[in-house]
C-alpha cells in the first residue's frame, strides 16, 4: 500500500508531541505508583480526587446548572485544573465506570503535559500518537484497568453530522 493509499488519521483533539503507547503507559505506571492506584481506589474516588491536590492537581466541581460544556469534563492545563460537572463527580463516586474513565482521561491530559504544537497545511499529516485525545484515552485505559475497570472509550463529537 502506497503512502497516498493509506487512510489519513483524523485528529480528535489538538496535535501534541508524539508519544508512543509504551511511553504513555510508562507515564501512567508512574502516576499509579505515585498515587497508589489499585482496585481499592475505585471504591473511594472522592479520596483519590482529594489526593490529587497533594501534587497541585485541582479538580473543581461545577454545579450542573452552570455547566455549559458539551463534555463530561474539561482539562485546563495552564491552570493544572480539571473541571467536572457535579453529576460526573457524583457518578464517579458512586462507582460509574464511564465517569471514572472521564476523570482519568482528563488527568491524562495533565500528566502528559498536553499543549498544542504548531503545524500548518504543509506539515506531515498527524498520526494517532500525536492526538491529545488518543493519548489521554490510552493513559486513562491503563489507570482504570489498575482500578479493575474495563476500558471505556471517550465519545467523539462530530459536528459535521449536524449540518
Amino acid at each position: 500500500m502506497d503512502e497516498d493509499d493509506k487512510p489519513k488519521y483524523e485528529l480528535r483533539g489538538n496535535r501534541v508531541t508524539y508519544r508512543s503507547a509504551d511511553e504513555i503507559e510508562d507515564s501512567a505506571k508512574r502516576f499509579c505508583k505515585l498515587f497508589g492506584v489499585t482496585k481499592k481506589t475505585r471504591r473511594n474516588i472522592a479520596q483519590f480526587i482529594e489526593s490529587l491536590s497533594t501534587r497541585q492537581i485541582c479538580v473543581d466541581m461545577i454545579d450542573d446548572r452552570e455547566w455549559l460544556w458539551v463534555t463530561d469534563g474539561v482539562c485546563l492545563p495552564e491552570r493544572f485544573t480539571i473541571l467536572l460537572p457535579n453529576s460526573t463527580y457524583e457518578k464517579a463516586c458512586a462507582g460509574d465506570e464511564t465517569a471514572t474513565s472521564t476523570l482519568c482521561h482528563e488527568i491524562g491530559h495533565l500528566v502528559l503535559a498536553h499543549k498544542a504544537v504548531l503545524h500548518n497545511a504543509k506539515s506531515v499529516k498527524p498520526s494517532k500518537e500525536e492526538d491529545a485525545e488518543w493519548q489521554a484515552d490510552h493513559f486513562a485505559d491503563y489507570v482504570v484497568s489498575r482500578m479493575g475497570i474495563t476500558m471505556c472509550r471517550q465519545l467523539t463529537l462530530n459536528f459535521d453530522s449536524w449540518k
